[in-house]
């Protein structure tokens, strides 16, 4: 078999996993990055956090086992990445829900199951082990915002090419029943009690839960970084649909509550990586194959659709002959925009999990063979030049800092209603590739007073974000804090879209924020417990204004509340 299209731009990537050798060293990365340019590939994907840990240096989360000590893997491959020729993509693959496997316990005190275990999902008896161990609810507002952290985190220390999400769903029909989630449910729906697994509503509401998270980063991921590309490895269980209708009676849809059918037509997702691993010497699998891969092709919406490949299943021949089909257009002319392989380490089987070669270095040739040479991966026309951009924000109620959940937000242009948006369990709202220009807000919740906000610009390839307070504050909005001097002891502050001067990683040391234009800032004395805070947050911070005897002003008995990276 030879390649075809050799000169044309295409994704070319491969999964390059954490529990086997890839990136624990430098000579390992050397050797990753040697054979990827052998197979005329154009991107890696990287996995830097397998279970609640890091592959890198994080501020939030332990370093991984596998790690050689000292050394910041993500860093390193990516100068060597993008420094040698030809320069290859790194994409940063994060397992979103697993958090650590279910047979042990992690012994670090700064794993998130250290920190909140109450943050993890349960099935409808009551279990915590899924079959991938232990793993954060989406439906829980404080995991939801942990991930998002960690996240974000990734994106703005680290010169990456794309954030790529594996494990963003749950685990099965059965799932998802964190008490905070169904307690959530039930206020926002009148309910009581707990929701059977297969409730319609109950269904839709994890679903939300998944996309709100997707959303979320996203919205600021891209904001902060707009050339950076956003992907995912898709769920394909089973045989294809049959046809665009069929796609809600399919796994992904039904079972996981994954819909990356409509975050491809929201445009949350840049780049859609089903993984279509089926075995090529069965022909039932290999017509799965086929059909989950025309599905893909004729079903982008306006993304990128790549096919993930299981070489790890299959001979050496087989993966070829899978690349080919891959490639091919449909009767209605659409094609996919690349190839990914599982995996790296994992490079051809027999048919079975557990019988895959290692590191086979023919594989690799064999691919450098088939494309004949290196292109580079697909424009992305919204990314090269964007003509919208994302308008976002977060709805506290004003007299505690507290998260509307189920707010309703609308957006405006020109007196026409163009979106209706609902905050999740954080407050957070957004609308993303709106048609640059201005708008108006009005947002309601039940029992506060609506409130509206005008005049709101949203520039092309950027993104917006406002902290919004529903009802009369208890304390006075203070915009610049040069203002705190003219202020008696004793006031109550409320202080909005501030930025956190330095890493904040425990309530022992003050949290020190400054204007988002300016150099003035003030110390915080945080009462309440907070999520850690990193250099650059935004926050909304509620507290007293004291003087201290050396005459330094301070806020006293503080609530802070996270907004976000913009």
């Amino acid at each position: 078999m030879t390649g075809v299209l050799q000169a044309q731009p295409e994704f070319r990537g491969i999964w390059v996993d954490g529990f086997n050798e890839g990136i624990h060293t430098p000579e390992q990365i050397e050797t990753l990055l040697q054979r990827v340019r052998r197979a005329n590939l154009n991107a890696v994907i990287v996995q830097v956090r397998k279970r609640g840990d890091a592959h890198y240096t994080s501020p939030l989360e332990p370093t991984a086992a596998q790690q050689q000590a000292g050394f910041d893997a993500l860093a390193y491959l990516i100068e060597r990445a993008h420094q040698g020729s030809p320069r290859i993509e790194v994409h940063v693959w994060v397992n979103c829900h697993p958090i650590w496997p279910g047979s042990s316990w992690p012994p670090d005190p700064k794993h998130i199951l250290n920190r909140y275990p109450e943050i993890q999902t349960e099935d409808y008896d009551g279990k915590r082990v899924t079959e991938v161990g232990y793993g954060g609810d989406w439906g829980h507002p404080l995991y939801h915002e942990w991930f998002t952290k960690v996240a974000l985190d990734l994106v703005r220390r680290y010169d990456i090419d794309g954030l790529h999400f594996d494990y963003i769903r749950y685990t099965g029909e059965r799932w998802g029943y964190n008490p905070v989630s169904i307690e959530r449910f039930n206020r926002r729906y009148g309910r009581t009690g707990k929701p059977e697994p297969t409730d319609p509503l109950w269904k839709q509401w994890r679903r939300d839960q998944v996309s709100a998270v997707v959303r979320k980063i996203y919205a600021q991921a891209t904001a902060l970084k707009p050339q950076l590309k956003i992907s995912a490895a898709l769920i394909t269980w089973g045989d294809g649909p049959q046809n665009t209708d069929d796609w809600v009676n399919r796994s992904a849809y039904r079972a996981v509550f994954q819909d990356w059918q409509g975050w491809l037509k929201e445009g949350i997702l840049d780049i859609a990586i089903p993984m279509v691993y089926y075995n090529e010497a069965s022909e039932r699998h290999a017509g799965f194959f086929r059909r989950w891969a025309d599905f893909l092709k004729d079903h982008q919406h306006g993304r990128i659709g790549v096919i993930g490949i299981g070489n790890y299943l299959n001979s050496i021949e087989n993966t070829l002959r899978q690349i080919d089909y891959a490639r091919q257009p449909t009767p209605a002319g659409n094609r996919a925009y690349g190839i990914n392989f599982f995996s790296y380490a994992a490079t051809s089987g027999n048919g079975t999990e557990g019988g895959s070669n290692r590191y086979e270095e023919e594989f690799y040739t064999a691919l450098g063979n088939y494309f004949k040479e290196w292109v580079p991966t697909p424009t992305l026309p919204w990314k090269v030049a964007p003509t919208a951009g994302h308008l976002m924000g977060t709805v506290l109620r004003a007299d505690d800092l507290q998260p509307v959940d189920g707010a309703t937000v609308e957006v405006y242009q020109a007196g026409s209603l163009v979106r209706t948006l609902s905050t999740d369990g954080n407050g957070f709202f957004a609308a993303v590739h709106l048609p640059a220009g201005l708008y108006s807000l009005v947002v309601r919740a039940d029992g506060l007073p609506a409130q509206t906000v005008n005049q709101v610009f949203v520039a092309a390839g950027g993104g917006v974000s406002l902290p919004i307070v529903l009802g009369n504050p208890d304390a006075l909005i203070v915009r610049r804090l040069a203002s705190l001097q003219a202020l008696p002891d004793g006031t109550a502050v409320l202080l909005l879209g501030k930025v956190v001067v330095q890493d904040w990683l425990s309530s022992d040391q003050p949290l020190i924020v400054r204007d988002a234009l300016g150099e003035q800032t003030v110390a915080v004395q945080v009462e309440a417990p907070a999520l850690p805070l990193l250099r650059d947050d935004r926050v909304a911070v509620q507290g007293v204004l004291r003087t201290l005897p050396d005459g330094t002003r301070v806020l006293e008995q503080a609530h802070v509340r996270w907004l976000g990276v913009l």
